[in-house]
């Protein structure tokens, strides 16, 4: 499309884009309050390691219901067809266990999910070649247990 010469009436997604669904992938278990992230198919898994920049993923938000299930009812599409059954996530902000790197210097800055329920200050384990974990969000604050509350809303592909 080419450059606006007028103005123009935007539309704006409902809720803000906040809760959106997505499909589950294939022979996967989500379960409710996860950080849910997007494979390169697009469907939904549990944020997760991964080995090769290929199999990157994009955190998206907390697991909150299954998609048409019952409340409280995990996404459990295993066994199951990628799509079978989708599940609402949620962006906002969070609290997530803290893998041990994220202190007071890191409010602020990114952190990424380390599996689904932890995040760290760094994008890959100690020695890695190459990026292993998505980007999560925004680290907001530290709780006085030691979690992180971490922001959905602002995400970075780098490293802090």
């Amino acid at each position: 499309m080419a450059a606006l010469t007028n103005s123009r009436n935007t539309p704006e997604m409902a809720d803000g884009g906040r809760i959106r669904v997505y499909p589950v992938e294939a022979n996967t278990n989500i379960y409710l309050g996860a950080m849910v992230a997007l494979n390169a198919a697009g469907n939904a898994a549990p944020a997760s390691a991964t080995t090769t920049t290929a199999n990157a993923q994009k955190v998206i938000g907390r697991a909150e219901r299954m998609h048409h299930g019952t409340p409280g009812q995990n996404a459990i599409n295993n066994p199951g067809a990628a799509g079978a059954i989708s599940i609402v996530a949620r962006k906002g902000v969070f609290m997530f266990a803290n893998d041990g790197t994220i202190g007071a210097a890191q409010v602020g800055l990114a952190c990424f999910a380390v599996d689904d329920n932890t995040v760290g200050a760094a994008d890959r384990a100690s020695g890695a070649s190459v990026q292993q974990y998505a980007a999560a969000g925004q680290v907001v604050a530290i709780d006085s247990s030691g979690q992180v509350w971490v922001d959905f809303w602002h995400q970075a592909t780098s490293a802090a």
